[in-house]
């Protein structure tokens, strides 16, 4: 049987399926509707007159024909990668969209210098930015890059590279302080109100010297947003737990003071991650590897 090239489309509408486990995310790196997705699986099961995937409201999962067919089928789809890298690589400039999501604190500290920076290297290049606290699926959604703040990155298809750390501090306001007094040690903090980043994490781990402390926190504050516990930080209505980068102006000029500064909280990891394992579009490439350079040449994220 000679595959036509429809037949040769809805192969790699299927390679996109099984890469991105769901209709929904192969719809949105492939730029189609969910339902014109679904239409070429179904028509493709059809002309082979075998079952591809199994179909649950939760997941899919591969037949064993759908197996066999994958392996012939991501070849398909990587040595047309290949032919576009070729072709992309043979563009000077970096030109398109590149959907990027980033936490809110990050976004609004460091990228207001690389987005303009990156624009006077790269006119062509469009940043469509995402700020956000929640773990975004970015194959699902249709994202190119993500950066991500995380002690350890579970195991995924992603390729993840570190490029920094967040040193973290914990700081009230003055007004706070004089009502409540100031913290002489991190037990001491069971008796405030802590505030806290969702998602929550229901202990603060301090250390002094080689031990490690775990103080149970709890306040009336849990937001999704840096930015916001920033604020109510500033407003006096808590202890927080930030980023030392996103409240140093703040602490310089007097409106913060840091709480318990010889009991070091640590540091965060800083991620920068992407779905391209091979043949990583040129447009993404550029942003990624500035974005990179420019969080490893900083002290501080």
């Amino acid at each position: 049987m000679t595959a036509a090239l429809d037949d040769v489309v809805s192969m790699a509408v299927f390679a996109r399926v099984v890469e991105a486990r769901s209709f929904t995310g192969a719809a949105a790196l492939l730029g189609l509707s969910k339902s014109v997705v679904s239409a070429r699986i179904s028509a493709l099961e059809e002309r082979l007159g075998v079952r591809l995937l199994h179909r649950t409201t939760r997941r899919l999962s591969l037949t064993e024909e759908g197996a066999r067919l994958y392996e012939t089928c991501a070849r398909l789809v990587s040595a047309a990668d290949e032919a576009e890298g070729v072709l992309a690589s043979a563009s000077a400039e970096p030109e398109g969209v590149v959907r990027v999501t980033v936490p809110v604190g990050i976004g609004i500290l460091q990228f207001p210098s690389i987005l303009r920076e990156l624009h006077e290297r790269y006119p062509r290049l469009v940043v469509d930015l995402s700020l956000s606290e929640r773990r975004v699926d970015i194959v699902a959604e249709g994202f190119d890059v993500a950066v991500r703040v995380a002690d350890t990155l579970e195991d995924s298809a992603l390729v993840a590279r570190r490029i920094g750390a967040v040193r973290m501090i914990v700081c009230a306001s003055p007004d706070y302080l004089t009502r409540r007094g100031t913290p002489e040690t991190p037990q001491d903090l069971v008796h405030h109100n802590c505030l806290r980043l969702s998602p929550v994490r229901r202990e603060w781990a301090f250390r002094c010297g080689r031990r490690t402390q775990l103080v149970p926190v709890s306040g009336s504050l849990i937001a999704d947003n840096i930015a916001v516990l920033r604020q109510a930080t500033l407003d006096g209505i808590g202890v927080a737990r930030l980023p030392r980068s996103f409240v140093a102006a703040d602490i310089e000029a007097g409106r913060l003071r840091r709480v318990l500064p010889e009991h070091a909280l640590g540091e965060t990891n800083v991620f920068v991650v992407h779905p391209y394992r091979r043949h990583m579009p040129t447009k993404v490439r550029a942003f990624v590897d500035y974005v990179v350079q420019r969080f490893r040449s900083a002290s501080d994220v």
